[in-house]
C-alpha cells in the first residue's frame, strides 16, 4: 500500500491481494487520449487470436455442459460480468467481479463499488483490474494494467493457487493485448 502519497484505488479496493499481474507499457500518444480509448475498450476489441484461442480454451467445460455461455476474460472485466469501482479522471479507472471464478462453471455475485469493499462470502474471492496513467515528461505517458485477485476464505486458496497458476499466462497474454488495443486506439484518437 501506498505511503508517501494518497492510497490507489487499486489499494482501497484490493489491499491485501493473494495474487498480482501487472503490465506497464510507454504509449507515443497524450494520456488524455489514453484516458479515453480505455474508456471505450470493449472485449471485442482484443482482436489477438491469441488471446481468442485461449480464452474460447478455458470455456469449454461450460460449453460441454450446455449450460449456455461462458464468460471470456473481457466480459467478465469489460461487460456485464465487472462492476466499475470507481476513477480518478485522466489517471485510474478501477473495474471488479467477485464470485467463485476458479471452477469449472463459475458463480458471479452482483457488486457495487460499495458492496465490493465489503464483500466477504465463504469460499469466494475478487479480481480488481486497474488502468492507471502516468504522464511523462517528454511526450506520451506510461500506461499500467493491473489484475489482484483475492481470497475472502483461506480454506479456497490452495484451489485459487492452482487456478492462478494454470490462467497466468493467459492473464497476461490478455493484459499485453489489452495494452496494444488501447495503444492503437489512442493513437488513432490522436491522428484524427
Amino acid at each position: 500500500m501506498s505511503t508517501d502519497r494518497d492510497p490507489t484505488l487499486l489499494d482501497v479496493f484490493a489491499p491485501h491481494p493473494a495474487f498480482v499481474l501487472a503490465e506497464t507499457s510507454r504509449l507515443e500518444a497524450p494520456a488524455a487520449a489514453v484516458y479515453r480509448a480505455i474508456g471505450e475498450l470493449r472485449s471485442e476489441d482484443v482482436s489477438s487470436p491469441w488471446v481468442r484461442t485461449l480464452v474460447h480454451a478455458r470455456g469449454l467445460p461450460e460449453a460441454l455442459r450446455e449450460h449456455g455461455h461462458f464468460p471470456d476474460l473481457g466480459e467478465t472485466m469489460l461487460g456485464e460480468r465487472c462492476a466499475f469501482l470507481g476513477e480518478r479522471p485522466g489517471q485510474e479507472i478501477v473495474l471488479g467481479a467477485a464470485g467463485r471464478f476458479w471452477t469449472a462453471i463459475p458463480e458471479w455475485y452482483e457488486v457495487t463499488a460499495e458492496s465490493f469493499r465489503d464483500f466477504a462470502h465463504p469460499h469466494s474471492g475478487t479480481i480488481v483490474v486497474g488502468f492507471s496513467l502516468a504522464p511523462l515528461e517528454e511526450t506520451g505517458c506510461r500506461l499500467t494494467i493491473e489484475t489482484r485477485i483475492t481470497v475472502t476464505d483461506p480454506a479456497v486458496r490452495h484451489a485459487i493457487t492452482l487456478y492462478w497458476q494454470a490462467i497466468r499466462p493467459i492473464a497476461r497474454l490478455t493484459t499485453r493485448a489489452m495494452l496494444g488495443t488501447i495503444a492503437a486506439r489512442a493513437a488513432a484518437l490522436t491522428d484524427s
